[in-house]
Order: C-alpha cells, then sequence, then structure tokens
C-alpha cells in the first residue's frame, strides 16, 4: 500500500496547495489519494501531477476544460493507436496489441477514430490549450484482448462525452458560443465512437440510450434504444480528469 507520509507526496500536497481548486485540504488530499492509486506508486504519482496541474491553473473554467480535452484527445490517440498495434507519439510501446483485435473492417473503424482524435486535438492546440503530459500508460492487460481493449475503450468515450457535454455548458453559461459549438461538433464524433465500440463488441442494442447526459430529460426507461447508463455530464474540469485517473492510466 502506498505510503502518503513519504517525501514525494508530501511535495505533492505542497504543489497542489497552491491550486485553487486545491487549496481546501480535503479537496487536494482526495485528488493525491487517486493519483497515487491510478499510479501504482507514488514516484508515478507524482510524474503524473506534474503534467497535469496545468489543466486547473487557470481560474477560466472554459479554459480548464479546453486543457482538460487536450489531454483527453492525446490519450484518445494513444488507445485507438495502441488497439491497432501502431506506435504513436503519446502511447507506450509496452501497450501495443500483440495480435489482431480488429478485422479489417473494424480496423477501418478504429483508424478513422484515431485519425478524427488527432485532429481535435490539433484543432483544440491550435487554440492555445494545452495538457503538459505527452505519453499516456495504460494499465496492464488493456490490449491482451479485444474484449478487455473495448471494454477501456467504452469507458473512455463515456468520460469524453460527458467532459465535452460540461464543457458545452460551461461555456455556454459564459456566453462562448464559439467552444461551445466547438466541443458539441467533437462530443458529436465521441458518440459516434462510443456505438461503434459497442457494435464491434456485440452488444445489444450497441444505440443504448435516448440522451447521453444525466442532465434530468425525461426518458422512459427499459424501451428499446434507452436501456444504457447515460454518461455523466461533469461539473468541471478536475472531474473530468479525475475520472480519467480512475481508469489506471498514468501520465509522463
Amino acid at each position: 500500500m502506498t505510503n502518503q507520509s513519504s517525501p514525494e507526496s508530501g511535495r505533492l500536497e505542497k504543489i497542489l496547495s497552491g491550486v485553487d481548486y486545491f487549496k481546501p485540504i480535503a479537496t487536494r488530499r482526495g485528488f493525491m489519494q487517486t493519483l497515487l492509486l491510478a499510479g501504482g506508486t507514488t514516484a508515478v504519482a507524482a510524474a503524473s501531477l506534474g503534467k497535469v496541474a496545468n489543466v486547473f491553473a487557470s481560474p477560466d473554467p472554459v479554459t480548464a476544460f479546453g486543457n482538460a480535452a487536450v489531454g483527453a484527445e492525446k490519450i484518445a490517440v494513444a488507445f485507438y493507436s495502441n488497439a491497432l498495434g501502431e506506435i504513436s507519439v503519446f502511447g507506450v510501446a509496452a501497450d501495443l496489441a500483440k495480435g489482431t483485435l480488429l478485422n479489417d473492417a473494424h480496423r477501418k473503424y478504429f483508424t478513422a477514430a484515431r485519425n478524427q482524435e488527432a485532429n481535435h486535438l490539433a484543432t483544440l492546440e491550435s487554440l492555445g490549450l494545452s495538457f503538459g503530459a505527452k505519453t499516456f500508460a495504460f494499465p496492464a492487460g488493456t490490449f491482451a484482448s479485444a474484449h478487455s481493449m473495448l471494454a477501456m475503450g467504452e469507458r473512455l468515450e463515456n468520460i469524453f462525452i460527458g467532459a465535452y457535454l460540461g464543457a458545452i455548458a460551461v461555456a455556454a453559461a459564459a456566453a462562448n458560443t464559439f467552444i461551445a459549438e466547438a466541443a458539441a461538433e467533437i462530443c458529436g464524433v465521441e458518440c459516434a465512437h462510443r456505438v461503434l465500440i459497442r457494435d464491434i463488441a456485440g452488444e445489444d442494442p450497441p444505440n443504448d440510450r435516448f440522451y447521453e447526459g444525466d442532465a434530468g430529460v425525461p426518458g422512459v426507461s427499459g424501451d428499446l434504444g434507452n436501456t444504457g447508463t447515460r454518461s455523466h455530464v461533469y461539473a468541471s474540469a478536475a472531474d473530468a480528469v479525475n475520472a480519467l485517473l480512475g481508469l489506471g492510466i498514468s501520465a509522463s
């Protein structure tokens, strides 16, 4: 079990205490614990923190969501590339799928998805948004089988969808129509990715919800096309990043 009294964890708390979001002791210690559990070691957690803290450095919640989106898109490029067995600048060689997890048609879907995520990333970075971490390692065994890879893909896309829905709400509240529309355009593509992953996994039906978010829009539970759990709409960039870290992804 990780020892939070170690020198590295003390340094983590000191860094966090200087970021507005983490000034409350309970908030920063809870986030620290998430990092430690996700990274597996204090050293990995410390490295991850140094790369993700810039997401929360801006007091502007729209910019914070944008920075988090850059990190999410880097993770997405790494995920789809790893699944294809192709190295990317955002992945690590140890994560590459060693065998063929996808048939030829599904490889085409994943290649298109990887290209779409890379384009989203380039667009976000062109707006001056950034996320310090460059490479992302997935939990051991993620790409050992089609089942584990597809399960991770669906979890990732659910978080991406919820993050972009949160960004839309925050941007709309700030009357930033450009960012709200851009986030909505990207969110629509992430929804398509989720359905394709569910289709490849043989989930029935792959299009399993009337609405994507959990904002309280009514729907008749159990009707065909409305049997799935809606994506959680994240209220802040910190919540979305916490969700990604909770999947056991480590950053460097």
